[in-house]
């Protein structure tokens, strides 16, 4: 007996999917929170800027490296003013969006690109400023830090490491430092990122 009857109503049709610019892709709340709390060790981090010379210089008084501490830190007084100001700007920005991200809100993801931009501009100048002026005082306070040294003097192969050294951790972590905005640069600005956003302008459809 054939089962299909004329009066037999007609399958239901699969609902429709979801507009894609209506799923909030996940980047949006991951980026959100990792602002917030970057936003919190920037404020940290400015305060402890600003704190650690005098921290610093009450722990090296009386010591044989005491007057190459003072002087080490007279002559990168400016750029530590200006680091702290790079740091503070960058973490309320880093606020701003994290908060408007986690809230879901679409503008977030453009105070995300404000601040991303902020960050790696802020990044180039650093960079530009410890290899003209950073890096030169450094290599003269490691070596006269440690010719003050008691004891005997250190053997100048030692000391070239150490220059070494701090001439690459200064300038790899204002490289180093770019990685972050940069993800987060690329990953709100996908096509699905950019869809929600559009979808949640006032009038979008």
């Amino acid at each position: 007996m054939d089962n299909s009857s004329p009066y037999q109503a007609p399958a239901s049709p699969p609902p429709p999917m979801p507009h894609p610019g209506l799923i909030e892709p996940p980047a949006v709340k991951a980026f959100g929170v990792m602002h917030l709390i970057l936003a919190g060790l920037g404020f940290l981090m400015a305060l402890w800027s600003l704190l650690s010379p005098l921290i610093n210089r009450a722990m090296m008084a009386n010591t044989p490296g005491y007057a190459a501490q003072e002087k080490f830190q007279q002559d990168l007084l400016w750029v530590t003013l200006m680091t702290a100001v790079f740091m503070l700007a960058l973490a309320v920005l880093l606020l701003i969006s994290g908060l408007k991200l986690v809230r879901s809100r679409p503008d977030g993801v453009k105070w995300s690109h404000r601040y991303a931009w902020t960050s790696i501009a802020t990044k180039v100048i650093s960079l530009v400023v410890t290899l003209v002026w950073v890096l030169p005082k450094t290599q003269q306070f490691v070596g006269d830090a440690m010719s003050a040294a008691p004891g005997s003097k250190p053997p100048e192969a030692f000391t070239a490491v150490m220059k070494g050294v701090v001439a690459a951790s200064s300038v790899a972590t204002p490289v180093l430092a770019c990685i972050y905005p940069a993800l987060a640069l690329y990953f709100l600005s996908r096509p699905a990122v950019k869809a929600w956003c559009a979808a949640r302008l006032p009038g979008a459809a």
